[in-house]
């Protein structure tokens, strides 16, 4: 009856909490940019070019309240608050851009005035009200690109606002590129005077031990290496906007320390991790104050804010110059609206900037956490990066292709800067390679020639580069991409599906003096357990808790690029597969040597491989049925089943007091008849009546699209007696069976396009009988039979599943994402 009570104490908590607990701090990061939308051409040059289907001038007159004035005037309405502001990250393109527009006469005049005018705008603790964080100058995804790139897109970025901003002091904090982040970034960010980092809170509860993790959360199974925090037990189902998953109410919602060890030198880089909140920030981005119920839903934190040196920060994080969150009256009148309600209680709720909030509250010196890699929910926040390196369809992929290509630009723009780096030739080069690892390129690809950029980008690079090149001799060495491996959770689960425990770990290599060996080099850790008091398996050299390299010579293949335009350099993939390992986790690098002997070595990566229980580690839902001396038939339901519970002893007043999941409100299409909802408007109750001498209930099936359901939660309240049977107080619970696949043996499938628009295709040498379309909670969306296409036009953006029944029997799911 553990649930029963919780609720009588979250209210009389929450009561407590408006008097006794601190405010919640509220802090506000708007994103602004615009890429260079054909590399080598000005914004005027490629509008005259008449190549796009759309108006570029266009896309930037109506952004122009968010690129000019909207922003502070929205932060001026808080100058009486003391620590009230805002940040924003304005990427160098979007300025050079404005720029160009302002001198041809094309809007833009004195746009940069507004944001001037904040220079001397400071809190009570000095600091910026507007805060224009560091960035990358051309939204590089920095999580796939190394330390020499992600240091020199943030001193090109430096260098732009010193020249457009003079007198703002350049943010100790950055917001990298669609919120994208990897640990093996700290170092180049602390070297580049960086203090702290945006990352999206997902990847703090993923890395949580006891996440609930579902389907409904859209992001796959996390891998448990990443699993290294204590569970917070503080997990939290919120109400009044869409969150399909409990998250972590407090420790989420607090920065806390990180950090990276260099794996030859074993020095420490640490900097501040400020959690962006997923799906408070996801709200605010359809409007602001009044599309997001702020008080309704952030109250719902204030049970857990119970720590006054670190109170609960929700940073409401999204694009300040798209959608809701980019329109007049989020700035306007919706901010007029924010702005009163938090004056209004002003002990529950503070607004602040970022910067203030860590000079107040900074993390215990002890208080480092690991943060599992990935984006924001906007681009899919799988830790694979997969909008920008997806899949291969038919053995090719574009996003892929394009990594190869820069790969190799990088390895010889890079061997000119050891050559000769004050080289004209030389700084060109970079300017070309830096273009062309924009993220959009990659984001957007498969509509207007996006996917060629990249290579546009890296054939004018390489051409400067190679005139240093040729002028001297080759200390550098060669170039790896960042590793990447198949499956990502070997022996585990990725959507519910179990993976080989077999993996292929792959890259793209390449040196301009040519490569002599690329190994891939492995090893075990002997208790299963990363632990983060020892660097044991951060360093080459590791320690106690590892066993000794093992390494394997990896396969080079050369994949041609399908564009018209060809690149002039390319960087072929290499890859090894790892076998015979289970149930243990494993550190895995590249090492690659050139023909001038210059040794590389990629990060050290990590990987458990095998069945990983997720969120049932130390708290969470276990995956084992509870029913004590009830008997539930069938005694192995799946969601499509109907269930009937029946008293062990028959007695009069029963009432199945139950919930979906981890006691989740369950829908009304999903209440017997004669049922009604508990006063906490989560629990539901079922009366058990007679049926042939039997006391029973029948509930189900739980299969509405609307509402993913793992498991029942239940107790019983025996009304007649006012008794309760809450198995001691750990409540009962039915899981659901998970309907097993025919998996396709030794049969080639491809879908494709993937990412798609229109139709999807797929391609087999067996007959496909079936194709359904299914959402992330269950429902089938679209349907087709004796057909291999579907078309999916009308669905919306969004990550689905494709499950392909063929004629023999066989069936097959990929995971597909809609853009």
């Amino acid at each position: 009856m553990k649930k029963i009570f919780t609720v009588f104490l979250f209210v009389a908590c929450v009561l407590v909490a408006y008097s006794a607990n601190p405010p919640i701090y509220v802090a506000f990061h708007w994103h602004m940019h615009q890429p260079i939308y054909q590399p080598g051409e000005s914004v005027v040059q490629s509008q005259n070019s008449n190549v796009f289907s759309y108006d570029l001038y266009e896309i930037f007159n109506s952004r122009s309240g968010p690129y000019t004035s909207w922003p502070a005037n929205a932060v001026n309405k808080m100058l009486s608050m003391p620590n009230a502001g805002a940040q924003v990250s304005f990427s160098g393109s979007l300025i050079e851009n404005l720029n160009v527009m302002e001198a041809n006469g094309k809007g833009f005049k004195n746009w940069k005035d507004s944001w001037n005018s904040m220079v001397s705008k400071k809190t009570n603790l000095g600091n910026q009200r507007l805060d224009m964080v560091a960035f990358g100058y051309h939204h590089p995804l920095m999580a796939l690109i190394d330390y020499a790139d992600i240091r020199i897109q943030i001193q090109k970025h430096k260098a732009v606002f010193a020249q457009n901003f003079p007198g703002m002091p350049y943010s100790k904090g950055i917001f990298p590129p669609e919120n994208a982040f990897e640990i093996h970034m700290i170092p180049a960010l602390v070297d580049e005077g960086i203090e702290w980092v945006m990352v999206d809170n997902q990847h703090f509860d993923r890395a949580a031990k006891g996440q609930p993790w579902a389907k409904a959360g859209n992001v796959v199974e996390p891998n448990k290496a990443d699993i290294l925090n204590p569970n917070p037990n503080d997990w939290k189902q919120l109400n009044g906007l869409w969150a399909p998953i409990p998250i972590s109410a407090g420790w989420g919602h607090r920065p806390h320390w990180i950090k990276y060890i260099d794996p030859s030198t074993g020095k420490e880089y640490k900097m501040i991790a400020v959690p962006t909140s997923t799906f408070f920030g996801n709200e605010d981005g359809r409007g602001g104050f009044g599309a997001l119920n702020y008080e309704y839903t952030m109250s719902q934190l204030e049970v857990y804010n119970t720590d006054p040196n670190h109170p609960i920060l929700v940073v409401l994080h999204h694009d300040g110059d798209n959608h809701g969150g980019g329109t007049d009256s989020y700035y306007g009148s919706n901010f007029d609206n924010f702005v009163s309600w938090i004056n209004s209680k002003p002990d529950r709720f503070v607004c602040t900037t970022i910067q203030d909030y860590l000079e107040m509250f900074p993390p215990a010196d002890n208080d480092f956490i690991h943060v599992e890699a990935g984006s924001w929910s906007g681009a899919g926040s799988d830790p694979e990066f997969l909008k920008w390196n997806g899949d291969p369809i038919d053995g090719y992929s574009h996003d892929r292709n394009s990594w190869s290509i820069i790969t190799a630009a990088a390895n010889i723009v890079k061997t000119a800067d050891q050559i000769n780096p004050s080289s004209q030739d030389t700084k060109a080069a970079w300017d070309f390679l830096t273009v062309g690892q924009t993220s959009c390129y990659w984001y957007w690809d498969g509509t207007e020639d996006w996917d060629s950029k990249p290579t546009k980008a890296s054939n004018a690079a390489v051409a400067k580069a190679m005139n240093v090149v040729n002028s001297g001799n080759d200390f550098t060495p060669p170039s790896i991409y960042h590793p990447q491996r198949e499956p990502y959770n070997p022996g585990g689960t990725e959507w519910e599906i179990v993976m080989p425990s077999d993996f292929t770990v792959w890259s793209y290599v390449y040196d301009v003096s040519g490569l002599q060996s690329v190994k891939l080099k492995y090893r075990t850790d002997k208790d299963g357990e990363n632990s983060m008091l020892t660097s044991d398996n951060e360093t080459y050299e590791g320690g106690e808790d590892v066993n000794d390299w093992q390494e394997l010579p990896m396969t080079e293949k050369a994949i041609a690029s399908k564009l018209s335009l060809q690149p002039t350099y390319k960087a072929n993939e290499y890859s090894a597969q790892i076998k015979g390992l289970n149930n243990v986790l494993v550190d895995y690098y590249i090492e690659a040597v050139d023909n001038k002997g210059n040794m590389a070595r990629s990060p050290i990566s990590h990987v458990w491989v095998g069945k990983s229980t997720v969120g049932n580690d130390e708290g969470g839902s276990s995956n084992e049925s509870f029913i004590g001396n009830y008997i539930v038939t069938p005694s192995n339901p799946s969601a499509n089943d109907i269930i009937t519970i029946e008293l062990p002893e028959n007695k009069e007043g029963a009432v199945l007091h139950w919930g979906v999941n981890e006691f989740e409100k369950p829908i009304t299409d999903y209440l017997p008849s004669g049922s009604t909802y508990w006063n906490d408007e989560r629990a539901a109750r079922t009366p058990f009546t007679l049926v042939n001498g039997k006391y029973q209930v029948k509930i189900g099936p739980f299969n509405n699209s609307s509402q993913f359901v793992d498991y029942i939660s239940f107790v019983v309240n025996y009304t007649a007696t006012d008794s309760w049977d809450n198995n001691g107080g750990e409540d009962y619970q039915i899981v659901f069976v998970k309907s097993g696949l025919k998996q396709t043996e030794n049969t080639r499938i491809e879908v494709y396009p993937n990412p798609v628009k229109n139709n999807i295709y797929v391609q087999s040498d067996c007959t496909v009988s079936n194709l359904q379309l299914i959402s992330l909670q269950g429902g089938v969306l679209t349907e087709k039979y004796q057909v291999n296409y579907l078309n999916v036009e009308d669905i919306p953006i969004g990550v689905y599943l494709l499950k392909i029944k063929f004629e023999n029997g066989a069936e097959a799911v990929k995971r597909i994402i809609k853009n």
